[in-house]
């Protein structure tokens, strides 16, 4: 267990011991507009962050993930949403099901449509 992943399950005492956790680090992100980001063994996650008027930042999550047995047809499939504020440069920890707790810090840049003149 790296130091930072020790410092997160001490700071989020909700994060089972045996839930394995995905450090993202800081995400830029476009307001509005989706990310998508590939995980390990089948699992995905799409992020929205969208800047809100009191300056908070609504978060959008949808994780999926797909489990495939082999020489079988069997096929486990999970998807969750969640929706939620943050105030900005604070992160963000969410467990997925019983499968994954993923951690990330969004920044919201500007788009190129902001700064046109």
């Amino acid at each position: 267990m790296s130091a930072e992943e020790a410092t997160i399950r001490q700071d989020f005492s909700s994060i089972p011991s045996d839930m394995p956790i995905e450090i993202l680090g800081e995400i830029e992100f476009v307001s509005g507009f989706l990310r998508n980001i590939e995980l390990n063994d089948g699992q995905s996650l799409s992020i929205t962050a969208t800047t809100q008027l009191d300056d908070t930042i609504q978060i959008s999550l949808e994780y999926e993930s797909t489990k495939q047995s082999f020489g079988s047809l069997v096929t486990e499939s999970y998807s969750e949403q969640r929706q939620f504020l943050l105030r900005p440069g604070m992160r963000c920890v969410q467990k997925m099901g019983d499968d994954l707790a993923i951690v990330f810090r969004p920044r919201i840049m500007e788009s190129d449509a902001d700064t046109l003149p």
